[in-house]
């Protein structure tokens, strides 16, 4: 506390003389004009919530050694052509701190097992099997995210979610065609028809959206404006995707954990109320600018732990909202309940923190150095790249800026699982060819199979 404390007087010493110095220009050519002064009393004045000292690849003191020593647990040669790429490199920043430690003491553990040998193999195995999947799942991700995105821009409906997983979609035999056609009689000889297939199911559910819309009081979470469009965490297209999403997610266990995995195959794949894809927790309102640097992986919202309950004060407003997000009215989201009723005594919260990501030149098929410093290879800053600005007046988004989104029920939040299989696609994402998706098509196994 004190190194920031004297931090600050530092700063006010620096800028209270050249604040001064800006605001007592006499030259026309040089006096801050009205546009000027308005932006400056926006950063004076803003209390938007940001966490210091915050980048989305994590605590990179401790990530660093721990991708190096997990490297060096690689027998060498090493026969397994994944592991020595940017798919395995990228993957393993793109993993929790504690996941590494996991993957570390597998490594540890193995080393003392009587046939360390076969079980070395076997788990050499897993881990680049899930390398080799990585690519594949983020391409799904990618082609579905884009697709999403497009048909929803210059939309200015809110809370537009017209459906766009209707490509490729099949010809309904029941649609009348525009030139007659013979029937061709039917012999004894006539192959069976097969048995058609279940069609895609292509509409979106608007009363979900409209809750979402709701809960978030039709405003874009990071900037606050209005007329929001409703997005989706995961792509809505996956959830035609279903048989090929089940095995690139099985293969993610040897990194992400057999726990995490079967949680996302359970939410995102099965046919029954579990699945949440078209549900309030696999949806956020964001403004059209922003919809369309999600789909494009400009950006991240990064979960800060799981969801939490936060006291709610007579008003049915958070106690925490009162101070740090009181000019924000969209966490002051009344429902029907609370309209009849008194305030419920809790309210759920889940934390994000905004992320502008960065790139590299990497390839993911790029041999990897695993002692290399990500933030060491970012490429420069695109300047001509806009910014997204909130609703107070020239104030940009930056990165670390707190997102704190409510609701009455766990379930009606933004799911941190969601959330955290997001982050960790979008991270692999930015370190590996992220300027052009097209880069992580598959180069050994066909995928079109989930072509729509």
């Amino acid at each position: 506390m004190a190194n920031e404390d004297r931090e600050t007087e530092k700063w006010k010493a620096k800028f209270t003389p050249l604040l001064h110095a800006y605001l007592s220009r006499k030259n026309p050519r040089t006096r801050p004009t009205i546009e000027q002064l308005d932006k400056l009393e926006s950063f004076l004045t803003s209390e938007t919530e940001h966490i210091q000292h915050t980048h989305y690849l994590g605590d990179l003191k401790q990530k660093l050694p721990l991708i190096k020593k997990i490297y060096e647990s690689l027998p060498q040669p090493n026969h397994h052509k994944n592991l020595d790429t940017a798919r395995f490199w990228s993957g393993l920043w793109a993993l929790e701190v504690h996941s590494l430690k996991d993957i570390e003491a597998r490594f540890e553990a193995i080393r003392s097992e009587k046939r360390k040998v076969r079980k070395l193999q076997e788990y050499l195995k897993a881990l680049d099997d899930a390398a080799a999947k990585y690519p594949k799942l983020l391409r799904m991700w990618k082609d579905q995210e884009k697709d999403s995105s497009g048909a929803q821009l210059g939309e200015g409906t809110p809370g537009d979610t017209a459906s766009t997983a209707t490509r490729k979609r099949p010809a309904s035999t029941s649609e009348p065609s525009a030139t007659p056609q013979k029937i061709p009689k039917k012999t004894a000889k006539e192959t069976p028809q097969k048995t058609p297939q279940k069609t895609p199911k292509n509409t979106r559910n608007k009363a979900k959206s409209a809750e979402a819309l709701k809960r978030d009081n039709e405003r874009c979470i990071v900037t606050n404006m209005e007329t929001p469009q409703v997005c989706h965490i995961i792509p809505f297209g996956l959830l035609n995707g279903e048989e090929a999403l089940w095995p690139l997610l099985d293969a993610m266990q040897a990194w992400f954990g057999k726990e995490a995995v079967i949680k996302a195959q359970r939410i995102l794949c099965e046919e029954d109320d579990d699945n949440i894809i078209d549900e309030p927790a696999n949806m956020v309102c964001l403004n059209p600018h922003l919809h369309k640097w999600w789909a494009d992986g400009r950006f991240m919202l990064k979960p800060r732990g799981p969801p939490y309950k936060e006291p709610v004060g007579d008003d049915g407003v958070a106690t925490d909202l009162k101070t740090a997000n009181q000019s924000n009215p969209r966490h002051s989201m009344s429902t029907r309940r609370a309209e009849k009723q008194p305030a419920e005594r809790f309210r759920w919260c889940q934390e994000m923190t905004f992320h502008w990501l960065r790139k590299t030149g990497f390839h993911m098929t790029d041999r990897a150095d695993f002692n290399c410093n990500p933030r060491d290879a970012f490429q420069p800053i695109d300047h001509k790249t806009p910014g997204a600005t909130r609703l107070e007046p020239w104030e940009l988004v930056v990165d670390g800026q707190l997102i704190k989104v409510y609701a009455d029920r766990e379930a009606d939040l933004p799911s941190y699982d969601l959330l955290q299989l997001q982050a960790n696609l979008l991270t692999a994402f930015s370190l590996t060819a992220a300027a052009d998706p097209k880069l992580y098509e598959s180069d050994d196994e066909d995928m079109d199979a989930f072509s729509y």
